[in-house]
């Protein structure tokens, strides 16, 4: 039997050196899927809150964890030594919250969160085990010490590790002009500040003092996302470009222009972006330092619209100008929610009707006639005829007496109403 006691540096007493035979069956026994998902989630909303929606993020979290307890339950069980201890996930994940700039006390926080979720979590199998077996409270008190003992120490262990890794790589980044740009502009992003050292504005190679448009790209890398720069700066032509990775897997890029954006210019953008069949979300133009931070937060605002649209509609590309009205509308959900249901009454509901109807609706909204709405809809004139006596008869009044917020409220269903 392995005498962690002895390896510990804790002084434990003799009896206290070695579980009872039991405990490595029950901990063998024990599958840990769900305690995974258990510390996934916590260490995600107390730790990582916004880091949520990064995909790559989460399974570069997800891993670490299921490293982190596979191995605990190894020593636990007495097959692995913590001396001959070795991790990979763990570390690709401290070196991935050093690229991303995530504090330190945000990390030690997810294994204070993660080590004390699965002390609970053993210690609740040991007791169900110990009460329905009748195991002697001196003998049920020394296998919970024990594997309290252990479970600190390896935490101890593996903190250390994960802080070295942490450390490392970060004072790598530190010397990387890349980095030391990516936090300024993180910076930036975060303070009321309204100006740059002219130092701080060489290091970015970017005048914030200009026109911007924001892109982000929601399905691409920093290094993937400099490989398109050049195609969009040529349709764009803007003075000056800058990229900043949002995420691991998302990057948003700056233009910067002289003089204002054209609406030519701006949908030369889009274009681009649709040519090349890419996800991408686009800001409104906005002037100077402000403008720069405007940018970005109505770019991430276009995305939660963008991604709600894209589940029935497959919308790739979508500009700022196209959804302002449903930022300002989805701002507060619940008034949202109330406005479409007041607006549209039973077509509202979630049935194959009621979808049919609003489809008309919205193609006969676009189209401008019975006919043309026939044309688009593949559909014979009398249906769509049908159709929209139909609508009227639901909402009980013409459709042209409230055409504009009918068009709103069938816009804004789409992004408020859950899809099965």
């Amino acid at each position: 039997m392995t005498d962690f006691a002895g390896q510990s540096g804790y002084g434990l007493a003799d009896r206290e050196a070695a579980p009872p035979a039991w405990l490595h069956e029950v901990v063998a026994a024990t599958p840990i899927d769900n305690m995974v998902d258990l510390i996934v989630e916590l260490c995600s909303a107390q730790a990582f809150a916004g880091y949520s929606d990064d995909l790559e993020f989460c399974l570069k979290l997800r891993s670490s964890v299921r490293e982190n307890l596979e191995a605990l339950k190894n020593v636990l069980r007495g097959v692995t030594s913590l001396e001959g201890l070795t991790l990979t996930e763990p570390l690709k994940f401290a070196s991935a919250q050093a690229h991303l700039g995530i504090p330190q006390t945000s990390m030690q926080k997810s294994y204070r969160v993660s080590f004390l979720t699965q002390w609970s979590e053993w210690t609740g199998v040991l007791r169900e085990y110990i009460s329905a077996n009748g195991i002697p409270q001196e003998e049920a008190t020394d296998a919970l010490l024990w594997l309290t003992r252990v479970l600190f120490r390896y935490q101890d262990v593996v903190a250390s590790l994960v802080a070295e890794a942490y450390s490392r790589e970060g004072e790598a980044l530190s010397r990387s002009r890349q980095h030391v740009q990516q936090r300024i502009v993180r910076e930036i992003l975060k303070s009321d500040e309204n100006e740059l050292t002219p130092s701080e504005v060489d290091t970015i190679g970017y005048l914030l003092d200009q026109s911007h448009v924001a892109v982000l790209l929601p399905n691409l890398a920093w290094g993937a996302a400099n490989q398109i720069l050049l195609g969009l700066r040529a349709v764009a032509l803007p003075n000056h470009s800058l990229v900043y990775p949002m995420t691991l897997q998302s990057t948003v890029i700056w233009f910067g222009k002289r003089g204002g954006w054209k609406p030519e210019s701006l949908r030369s953008i889009q274009n681009e972006l649709q040519r090349l069949g890419m996800p991408a979300s686009v800001s409104g133009s906005n002037d100077g330092f402000k403008g720069f931070k405007q940018c970005y937060d109505e770019v991430r605002q276009v995305e939660r619209v963008r991604v709600g649209l894209n589940a029935v509609t497959e919308t790739k590309v979508l500009c700022y100008e196209d959804v302002a009205l449903e930022i300002l509308l989805l701002r507060d959900q619940q008034r949202a929610i109330r406005f479409v249901q007041s607006e549209l009454g039973p077509l509202s509901n979630d049935t194959v009707e009621a979808e049919r109807l609003r489809e008309t609706l919205e193609a006969s909204f676009k189209c401008g006639s019975h006919v043309a709405t026939a044309d688009y809809l593949q559909l014979h004139e009398h249906t769509v005829r049908n159709r929209l006596h139909k609508a009227e008869e639901l909402l009980g009044r013409s459709l042209l007496d409230r055409r504009i917020e009918i068009q709103v409220a069938l816009r804004i269903r789409k992004l408020v109403v859950k899809r099965k």
